[in-house]
């Protein structure tokens, strides 16, 4: 059986996972890589250049504007990981195989953007790496595999990250040899069914200390490192909160009558006690809170 050219596109670290694995299969050539720029500024941005050294490496966030390159090593494969802009449909339709991606949920479940800060946010349990094949809309191709990612109730999103990696080499030696070997390995999405993800912004990181303690918790799990971060002003500064914990109710005469985003203690520099709505959170923060009292 003849080998498989594969165009790869992406970056992070679960796209250096699959290049990895590409590079390493005998049975696979990667005649161009189009990546991020050198100097991305990217969440958990990975150096591709180590991965294979003789390669023709772009690095350019539009994918895009490479058509032209990508038609002349003739793929019989494109494979995307680590890569958030849309691909046209004159660049996934170019290789006969098609273009495979990967996406963090239980596809047709949690489609679009930002998914894994919302399920955390919202307290799911599990999610799913699927892998499936592009088509025309966002995340609707035929699903190639599913596999099963744990969020346990103390992972932050750099831990589910980490679990996305995990899976994505899981998948990547699973089925690229059955794609290879041309076995069939689709089943249709219906674009009908499903939920749609928007992207967060800003705003959704604010933390609102009137709301209880579980909820104010997952959301500082959702969107801590490597993100920007769940936070409060205090003064006109904004300050960082990037983990947390609930704690026992303090027993203490005062606390009845503390408000929600009163802090109550100091524990030690950047570590705090904050009364939320129905208990107390312990905060760690990026800078000092200069006046105890009300956030």
């Amino acid at each position: 059986m003849s080998t498989l050219r594969v165009v790869f596109i992406g970056g992070q670290t679960n796209g250096r996972v699959v290049l990895e694995y590409l590079a390493a299969n005998r049975h696979v050539s990667v005649p161009l890589v189009i990546t991020h720029p050198v100097d991305s500024h990217v969440p958990r941005y990975a150096d591709l250049a180590p991965c294979l050294k003789t390669v023709n490496m772009i690095h350019d966030i539009h994918a895009d504007h490479h058509v032209e390159e990508i038609r002349r090593v003739s793929p019989d494969l494109i494979v995307v990981a680590g890569w958030s802009p849309l691909l046209s449909r004159g660049l996934i339709s170019i290789p006969p195989r098609g273009t495979i991606g990967f996406h963090p949920s239980w596809l047709p479940r949690d489609r679009g953007r930002s998914v894994l800060a919302w399920q955390i946010e919202e307290g799911y349990t599990e999610t799913a790496l699927t892998m499936f094949y592009y088509n025309d809309l966002p995340d609707c191709g035929d699903i190639i595999a599913q596999e099963r990612i744990a969020i346990e109730s103390n992972d932050y999103i750099g831990d589910v990250l980490d679990k996305v990696d995990e899976a994505t080499f899981n998948l990547m030696h699973a089925y690229v040899p059955l794609v290879r070997t041309g076995i069939p390995l689709r089943r249709p999405q219906s674009p009908t069914e499903g939920t749609f993800r928007r992207l967060r912004t800003d705003r959704d990181s604010r933390i609102d200390w009137d709301r209880n303690v579980r909820t104010i918790y997952n959301k500082i799990r959702a969107v801590s490192r490597p993100y920007p971060g769940a936070f409060f002003e205090r003064n006109g500064r904004r300050i960082t909160v990037w983990r947390s914990d609930p704690v026992p109710m303090p027993d203490e005469e005062c606390l009845p009558h503390a408000l929600p985003g009163q802090i109550l203690k100091r524990l030690r520099p950047l570590e705090y006690l904050v009364r939320c709505r129905d208990g107390v959170l312990r905060i760690e923060t990026d800078q000092s809170i200069p006046e105890l009292g009300c956030l």
